[in-house]
């Protein structure tokens, strides 16, 4: 039944929207507000939690993605995902960051997939209620996008 939908092009995904966003416009997510350094595509989606992912609208470069979870503090035995999120990363570094009034604990580590050296970021917010997770990843050759996430410019609080 499932290839039958997947063949006649019918997704199985529950999409609520797809949205254009341009260029530094403020985007308010589940009461988190977020700025992105190009047009990009925003599509909010439906799982066993609240989940944003964002795409580039006209050029390669990075991705994110925002969830909502329902624990707030990067417990041990929550970072099963994190060998998912950094595979083969190199130079992994945890650093703690305040943003505003909101603090972060940010895995960041250096990769290369697909011929591409790639930079991962996961950033927890530590005292959000709900839980904040954000996965970011961007082509580390984008020197505008590195100085952007690593600056934060994309949480404007």
């Amino acid at each position: 039944m499932v290839s039958v939908l997947i063949f006649l092009g019918i997704s199985t995904f529950p999409i609520l929207s797809q949205t254009v966003i341009g260029p530094n416009q403020n985007f308010v997510w589940e009461g988190f507000s977020f700025v992105f350094p190009e047009t990009v595509v925003v599509k909010l989606e439906t799982t066993a939690n609240k989940k944003l992912s964002v795409y580039p609208a006209k050029r390669d470069g990075f991705f994110m993605v925002v969830r909502t979870l329902p624990w707030n503090e990067p417990l041990i035995d929550k970072f099963l995902w994190k060998e998912s999120v950094f595979t083969r990363g190199t130079e992994p570094k945890e650093i703690q960051k305040t943003v505003g009034n909101l603090n972060f604990q940010i895995f960041q580590a250096d990769q290369i997939r697909n011929q591409n050296a790639l930079r991962n970021q996961v950033w927890i917010g530590l005292d959000t209620k709900p839980g904040l997770w954000i996965w970011i990843q961007w082509k580390t050759d984008r020197k505008d996008l590195t100085e952007f996430f690593e600056s934060n410019l994309f949480l404007p609080l």
